[in-house]
């Protein structure tokens, strides 16, 4: 056999062998997706509705500790579905201009197979840290609540005693308004008589003369 022979023996062992191989992983990373689909399925139907991530890879750079580059699973809404996602983010926080960029957020099972089956160890956390979110978002709304809720009685008080006000303040402006109309009129009358009595008084002198 010459090593030309022994070469391509050797490419057709390999391949029978990664061919093997190939059918358990697509058959493992099946098995994969269809667990996490499960676990998406139980995460609808308690509508958390909250973000959270949790980073399963870091590259460090030494030299520039605020340039970051990480890997991410989590939990979010893409393309209007929510469920279990991955992403890749980096930037630099030193830079005088801060940026950031980004591959995904991917749900799941359509991110790449290698970000999946890093990622799985932390999947634990991400159910810790919706739990541990959805705790502090409750907090916040109830804490929101009672103060709206204090405002609104506030609010109520006020125009409560406002309208008692108005009806208290009606009454007594009418009995004002009627005794200033008769003080008007009782005025009027009486300045009318004493223009006619002057009247009257001026005709007469000029009659005598």
């Amino acid at each position: 056999m010459t090593s030309g022979d022994s070469k391509i023996a050797k490419l057709q062992t390999d391949f029978q062998a990664l061919s093997a191989v190939a059918t358990e992983l697509n058959v493992a990373s099946d098995g994969l997706t269809k667990t996490v689909a499960i676990l998406d399925e139980a995460l609808k139907k308690l509508n958390v509705g909250l973000t959270v991530w949790v980073t399963f890879r870091r590259r460090a750079f030494d030299e520039q500790p605020l340039l970051y580059d990480l890997d991410q699973i989590g939990y979010c809404k893409v393309n209007g579905t929510w469920g279990i996602a991955l992403q890749r983010i980096w930037g630099d926080e030193g830079a005088p201009d801060p940026w950031e960029n980004s591959d995904g957020p991917w749900l799941f099972n359509d991110a790449p197979r290698e970000l999946r089956l890093r990622s799985v160890d932390k999947i634990p956390e991400v159910i810790a840290e919706l739990a541990k979110e959805a705790f502090n978002t409750t907090k916040k709304i109830q804490e929101k609540t009672k103060e709206v809720l204090e405002l609104a009685n506030a609010i109520t008080q006020v125009a409560n005693d406002a309208k008692v006000r108005a009806k208290s303040l009606t009454l007594a402006e009418r009995v004002a308004a009627g005794q200033k109309s008769l003080t008007d009129q009782t005025a009027g009358s009486g300045s009318g008589l004493v223009n006619l009595y002057e009247s009257l008084a001026r005709q007469s002198k000029e009659g005598g003369k």
